[in-house]
């Protein structure tokens, strides 16, 4: 009988780990390696192997590996545990095993455990829907080209200075912290991974300085395309970013990746830019609807007026019954258990998308006026999917 191990991966195979994955997942693609496009969890410090859930032989040899990357949030000033799943493989050999559905059971499992309120991945939809995962919250892609800069904005000179981000320059990146912690919806990041966070996605971190002052950063993708991330101590600087952003990448055309609550931004661009895209974000499981939910609606009221109403929806999680009052006044919303009976009921999938996915018929079953709070501006940033 064949033995195998079944657990965390272990510290001595990171390396190992990595060459696996990149087997399975860019054999046709050489070009391409986890290690250069993702270094916040694949450089050895980040401990890669042991935030993988695998199976590996007598030999050592993987048979499949699913990363969990523990990645907490900050969600409408409240500390979210979250874990984000990633690299889900299985070796060509090993396919239609049953080695991915034990593996993500028990990844779930040990979130469970963990007392984690959120997972997050990206992925096939139908795929991740068995484990409860649905597609969430949407993203506003900007889209720009070299024309429009000449009728939105004369074909200025940006007026700053573009320097690429330099690995251990924890002064600039304290900066950088400084403008992504005010967003209200993020992941908790420090100063010394931050290059390698801004790199994701086989990224591009610049810096823009004026008269040699720090004014404000941006994270091209890897096809000089998106502007993945991006920010200014001063949105008077919006203008600037965009002719800044033209004048690093050679493309014709790029687009502006925003979340929902970044309103200044959104403002600037809806004026600007020659198109927009709505998307939706990342696919979510949700541990626990009463504290998501009631985080996105803070967040939501600080940047909408909200209509007064209430509901009283019994959701039928994966996880557990919830029956839930939920309710604003005066813009100030509550997010409450509750013993009276519920008006609607959801199960998880449809509560999931009710309440965090755009165009859906799920929430039809809701007052008008809950409908108006809806979807919760559920969004994790490119940089910080795994």
């Amino acid at each position: 009988m064949e033995k195998l191990y079944y657990g965390r991966g272990r510290d001595e195979d990171n390396k190992k780990l990595i060459a696996f994955l990149d087997e399975v997942f860019f054999i046709n693609i050489p070009q391409l390696n986890f290690f250069d496009m993702l270094p916040k969890i694949y450089k050895d410090k980040y401990r890669p192997a042991y935030n993988n859930l695998v199976v590996q032989d007598e030999n050592g040899e993987f048979r499949s590996a699913i990363g969990n990357f523990y990645n907490d949030l900050q969600i409408g000033g409240e500390h979210f545990h979250a874990c984000c799943i990633g690299n889900v493989a299985v070796g060509e050999k090993y396919r239609s095993m049953g080695y991915m559905i034990e593996l993500l059971n028990k990844s779930i499992e040990e979130m469970k455990e963990g007392g984690v309120d959120l997972a997050y991945l990206g992925g096939q939809r139908q795929r991740y829907g068995y484990f409860g995962f649905e597609i969430s919250g949407r993203r506003y892609l900007y889209g720009y080209n070299k024309p429009v800069l000449k009728h939105a904005f004369g074909n200025e000179p940006s007026g700053f200075e573009i320097e690429p981000m330099q690995d251990g320059d924890i002064e600039t990146a304290e900066k950088i912290l400084a403008i992504y912690n005010e967003s209200p919806v993020r992941s908790i990041r420090n100063a010394e991974s931050l290059y390698d966070v801004l790199c994701s996605w086989n990224g591009k971190p610049y810096i823009m300085k004026k008269d040699g002052e720090f004014v404000g950063y941006f994270s091209m993708d890897e096809n000089n395309k998106i502007v993945m991330e991006c920010g200014v101590v001063d949105n008077k600087y919006l203008k600037n970013l965009v002719l800044a952003v033209f004048e690093t990448s050679p493309e014709y055309d790029i687009e502006f990746c925003t979340a929902p609550f970044e309103t200044e931004k959104i403002k600037f661009f809806n004026a600007s830019a020659e198109n927009t895209t709505i998307q939706g974000n990342e696919s979510i499981l949700v541990f626990n609807f009463e504290k998501y939910m009631r985080a996105l609606l803070r967040v939501k009221s600080q940047y909408a007026k909200l209509c007064d109403g209430e509901a009283v929806v019994l959701i039928h999680g994966k996880f557990g019954d919830e029956n839930l009052k939920i309710s604003v006044k005066d813009n100030v919303p509550s997010v409450e258990k509750t013993d009276e009976k519920a008006t609607v009921e959801f199960n998880h999938h449809e509560a999931t998308r009710a309440f965090f996915s755009n165009f859906t018929f799920d929430r039809d079953s809701l007052p008008a006026e809950v409908q108006q709070w809806l979807p919760l501006p559920s969004y994790f940033y490119m940089t910080d999917t795994m």
